[in-house]
């Protein structure tokens, strides 16, 4: 982790904890969180670290716990089936809209997605594949046009992330999420405005699913 540099010190910290927090590699959920040692690492004083905390807090990634400190949030069934339940319904909404306002353009950049989820599904750590169908979600809920939908299901895909840092899937898992997203590009690509919806809806209650049983 590198310092800092002596500008906009609370943005960076927000960008750089976000990120340490969300790549699986740093901390797991639950974990306790030192925010001297956060500064120390970062290269600044507490304050900028405090205030990426609270805005992290209130994006519901972390936890301040009057004495006892401040904790990555933690695995939590029942709040993430009610995450899940609103991604549905979003997400469905997000693809509806994006097959409505479908271009060859935007096509193209679904479709190169999927090939890149395709050529990293069976990589060892797995994180290649979590990154990119991250992107796939992204893209897919931009192009609806909305931003404030893309923003509450941006950060619905932190917390689902955030608690599920865990033993990685296996590949036919994967491989079955990455059919499932093909045939989601496949209705925008038709202009399939129900089709685009309830493959997107039908993908993430099988995701839904697969945590209840974890």
């Amino acid at each position: 982790m590198k310092a800092l540099q002596k500008t906009n010190l609370a943005e960076q910290a927000y960008t750089v904890i976000h990120q340490m927090l969300l790549d699986g590699a740093h901390v797991q959920p639950g974990d306790k969180i030192s925010v001297e040692d956060l500064a120390r690492r970062l290269g600044v004083s507490r304050s900028p670290v405090w205030q990426a905390i609270a805005r992290l807090e209130a994006e519901r990634i972390i936890e301040v716990r009057p004495r006892q400190g401040v904790f990555f949030i933690g695995f939590n069934r029942e709040r993430l089936l009610e995450i899940f339940g609103v991604r549905e319904v979003l997400e469905g909404a997000a693809a509806r809209l994006a097959a409505e306002r479908s271009t060859p353009e935007a096509v193209s950049e679904l479709r190169h997605s999927i090939a890149r989820q395709r050529a990293v599904v069976d990589h060892p750590s797995q994180q290649a594949y979590a990154d990119e169908a991250t992107r796939f979600h992204h893209i897919l809920a931009q192009l609806a046009g909305n931003s404030v939908m893309t923003e509450l299901i941006g950060r619905l895909w932190d917390q689902t992330k955030a608690m599920c840092i865990r033993p990685e899937a296996k590949s036919a898992i994967l491989d079955a999420r990455v059919d499932e997203h093909e045939r989601i590009v496949d209705a925008v690509a038709r202009g399939d405005a129900d089709a685009a919806e309830a493959e997107t809806r039908h993908h993430i209650r099988r995701i839904a699913v697969e945590v209840y049983n974890l």
